[in-house]
């Protein structure tokens, strides 16, 4: 990895442990990129963003219903939890911004969590708009396939039947990662947080399996 990588991957890392800049002065109830649960027109959980004005937009990003609830459902649970965990709606988090695949580390990159095919064009910088040479992903296709860009090769953000091989779970539990010490995410001085309800749904669907239901 180049150092310039290492120094984004460090300012990406501090930017998400940190107030993402307040908007809407005195009056202001929420910081700018915050998200929250959601009820949908339709019935379902959705979320909605607070936006320049320091107010939480409408309900969005609604997941469809869950069809069988005995089981942990990606589409219907688990995006929904790190769409608003994790900052997919924040410039300084995990967005489709910071997210830049690199063709020579097998397509890896800073994990968006935005739920969209991303990964075949930069989406910001000088090179915004250009192609990476790597194909878009959805989110799934990201968590299942994609090795995490700071560990060795054997390593994935989720790994089916294996949370506590999961990247993912482990980043929330703030366990070492790739024989150094982690930061739990969502950091504790983050706007962005993960309650104990949330993170059992998501240990869940992975011990299930990690269907893309």
């Amino acid at each position: 990895m180049t150092r310039s990588s290492l120094v984004l991957a460090f300012v990406l890392a501090i930017g998400c442990g940190t107030d993402v800049g307040v908007g809407g002065g005195d009056d202001a109830v929420c910081t700018r990129g915050q998200a929250q649960a959601c009820t949908c027109s339709t019935g379902g959980e959705g979320t909605q963003v607070c936006d320049d004005t320091g107010a939480f937009g409408a309900c969005g990003m609604c997941a469809p219903v869950d069809p069988d609830p005995t089981r942990a459902n990606f589409q219907a649970e688990i995006v929904p939890i790190l769409e608003r965990s994790c900052g997919a709606g924040s410039s300084a988090c995990h967005a489709r911004n910071q997210y830049a695949a690199n063709a020579s580390m097998d397509c890896r990159g800073w994990l968006s969590f935005e739920n969209a095919a991303l990964g075949s064009k930069f989406y910001a910088g000088d090179m915004a708009g250009q192609p990476t040479g790597c194909p878009d992903l959805s989110l799934y296709e990201r968590l299942m396939q994609i090795q995490p860009w700071e560990c060795d090769t054997g390593s994935s953000y989720v790994r089916a039947s294996d949370p506590a091989r999961s990247y993912v779970m482990n980043k929330i539990d703030g366990a070492p990662l790739c024989g150094t010490t982690s930061v739990k995410m969502p950091p504790s001085d983050s706007a962005y947080t993960l309650s104990d309800v949330d993170k059992a749904l998501i240990q869940q669907w992975i011990s299930e399996g990690a269907s893309n239901n």
